[in-house]
C-alpha cells in the first residue's frame, strides 16, 4: 500500500484582520481505525468581503514558502509582503497544521507549528518552530516531539547526542530565518553522515521528510506565482544521493509526489521529463476542449537551455494561434488552474482563492461535482458563488462560513433548510446578510 497523506486541519492567527486563532477542520475531530476521507475531500469557505477568506489561503502559502524557499525571510520583497499581511496590532503570525500519513496500514498523525514575530530590528523572524508525532490509531495518544526551536536555538531534536551537538552548532545562526526542516534536508543531513561515518537517525529522517512531503503536496493558487525556487528544491530532493536513498525512493513512489516535478504552467522543464510534460499538455488540451470546442491543439514552443527546455504554450485554432497569456480571462484562468485540478483529482492538497472568479457558474458546479465524487486528493477554495452549496451540502464538513469577527461556522443539516437560503437571509451565526433592498434607499437614490 502506498503512503497516503491527508490534511486534518490548519490553525491561523495574526494575518491581516485575523487576530485570534481560526481553525479550519477538514475531517471530523478524531482519527480512528475506521478513517475514511472520501466524504471529507472538498471544502468551500464563504464569507463577506474582508472576512479573512483570502488570508486563510495566503497563510498556507507563507507556511509553504518558509519550508521550501531558501532565504525566504532574508529577501526584502518577502519582508515587505509579510509586513503588509501580518496583523499590524500583533506583529506576530502563528500557523499550525495536523496531517495524517497512512502507510502499510499504520496511521501516524503529525502536528507542525511555526510562530513568526517582528524583531527589534523591524524584520520578521522565526520565533519558534516545532514538529510532533503520535500514533493515529488511538484517540487519546499523546504527541512526541521530533524537534523544537525557539528564538534561534534548537531546544530539542530526536537523534543521538553526537548528532544533536552537530545540528545545534550548524543551525545556530540559521534558525531565525530558515525552517529547521529545510536546513536539515537540504544542508545538514549529508554532512552528519559524512562527518560521523554512520547512518543518520532513521526515525528523525522519516518524520522530517514526511513533513516536507506534505508541504510539497500542497498547491496554493493566489494568481500567478514564481515557481522557480520550488522547481530547484524538487531537483535537490530528487537527486541528493543519500545513503537513505531506498527509504527516500519509497516515499517518492507515492503517486502524488510524481506529479510535482513538472506542471503545465512551468516555464522550465528538465529534458528528461519533457515527454511526460508533453503528455500533461495533451491532457490539458482535452480539458480546455470541454470549454473551447474549436480548439485543435495546444502547442509547445520550446527553447534549449542546458539540461532544460524553456517552454511556452500556444493555443492552436487552425486558422490562427494565440499564446496562452493572450487568451480570454476565463480560459487563461482554467489553464492556470489545471495543475491545481489535476493535483486535487489525484492525491494533492489544493487551496484556491476565489475559484469562482471568471468561471461560468455551470462549469464551476460541474467541476466541483467531479471533485466531490471522483477526486482522490483534497480541494479547499474560497468563493462568493452560492450555486456550489446545492452540491456540497450532501457532503460532510464541506461548507464553512467565516465572519468578519473571525468566527468559523460549519454548515450542518437543518431539516429542509438549504445553506444558500440560510446564508442569504442572515440565518447563519454572525452572518451579515440580513439586509433588504430598501436599505439602499436614500444612500444610492430612490
Amino acid at each position: 500500500m502506498k503512503n497516503q497523506y491527508y490534511l486534518l486541519n490548519i490553525s491561523v492567527s495574526g494575518i491581516k484582520n485575523i487576530k485570534e486563532e481560526v481553525r479550519l477542520d477538514f475531517y471530523k475531530k478524531t482519527v480512528d481505525k475506521d478513517f475514511n476521507p472520501d466524504k471529507y475531500r472538498i471544502k468551500a469557505i464563504y464569507g463577506e468581503n474582508g472576512s479573512g477568506k483570502s488570508a486563510m489561503i495566503t497563510s498556507v502559502k507563507i507556511f509553504q514558502d518558509l519550508l521550501i524557499k531558501n532565504n525566504y525571510l532574508n529577501e526584502s520583497k518577502n519582508q515587505a509582503f509579510l509586513d503588509e499581511m501580518i496583523s499590524k496590532s500583533t506583529k506576530s503570525f502563528r500557523f499550525s497544521l495536523e496531517f495524517l500519513v497512512v502507510s502499510g496500514g499504520s496511521k501516524t498523525v503529525y502536528n507542525y507549528s511555526v510562530h513568526i514575530k517582528r524583531s527589534d530590528k523591524g524584520l520578521y523572524e522565526i520565533y519558534s518552530e516545532e514538529l510532533k508525532v503520535k500514533n493515529g490509531g488511538y484517540v487519546n495518544n499523546n504527541y512526541k516531539t521530533i524537534f523544537k526551536s525557539r528564538d534561534g536555538e534548537l531546544l530539542y531534536v530526536l537523534c543521538t547526542e553526537k548528532q544533536k551537538e552537530f545540528l545545534e552548532k550548524k543551525s545556530s545562526n540559521l534558525l531565525l530565518t530558515h525552517s529547521f526542516i529545510y536546513i536539515y534536508i537540504v544542508n545538514l543531513e549529508k554532512d552528519i553522515m559524512e562527518l560521523y561515518k554512520e547512518a543518520i537517525d532513521q526515525e528523525l529522517f522519516i518524520h522530517v521528510i514526511a513533513c516536507m512531503t506534505l508541504t510539497l503536496l500542497i498547491t496554493v493558487y493566489l494568481g500567478e506565482e514564481d515557481q522557480y525556487e520550488l522547481y530547484f528544491l524538487r531537483k535537490i530532493l530528487r537527486g541528493n544521493g543519500l545513503d537513505t536513498k531506498a527509504l527516500q525512493e519509497e516515499i517518492f513512489e507515492y503517486s502524488g509526489i510524481a506529479n510535482i516535478f513538472f506542471n503545465v504552467n512551468d516555464k522550465i522543464v528538465e529534458k528528461k521529463y519533457f515527454e511526460k510534460y508533453k503528455n500533461k499538455v495533451n491532457q490539458l488540451t482535452q480539458f480546455i476542449k470541454i470549454f473551447k470546442h474549436d480548439l485543435i491543439s495546444i502547442d509547445i514552443d520550446k527553447k534549449e537551455n542546458g539540461e532544460n527546455y524553456e517552454c511556452d504554450l500556444n493555443l492552436n485554432y487552425g486558422s490562427y494561434s494565440i499564446n496562452k497569456e493572450f487568451e480570454s480571462t476565463g480560459i487563461k484562468k482554467l489553464i492556470r488552474l489545471y495543475d491545481c485540478f489535476e493535483a486535487a483529482s489525484t492525491t494533492g492538497i489544493v487551496f484556491v482563492d476565489e475559484m469562482d472568479s471568471n468561471l461560468n457558474d455551470v462549469y464551476l458546479c460541474k467541476l466541483i461535482e467531479y471533485f466531490m465524487y471522483y477526486g482522490k486528493g483534497q480541494l479547499c477554495f474560497t468563493t462568493h458563488n452560492l450555486d456550489p452549496m446545492t452540491i456540497l451540502k450532501e457532503n460532510r464538513n464541506s461548507i464553512d462560513f467565516l465572519s468578519s469577527d473571525n468566527h468559523l461556522v460549519s454548515w450542518t443539516s437543518r431539516g429542509n433548510a438549504s445553506p444558500e437560503n440560510c446564508y442569504k437571509n442572515g440565518m447563519i451565526k454572525d452572518s451579515p446578510f440580513n439586509i433588504d433592498a430598501t436599505d439602499f434607499v436614500g444612500i444610492l437614490g430612490e
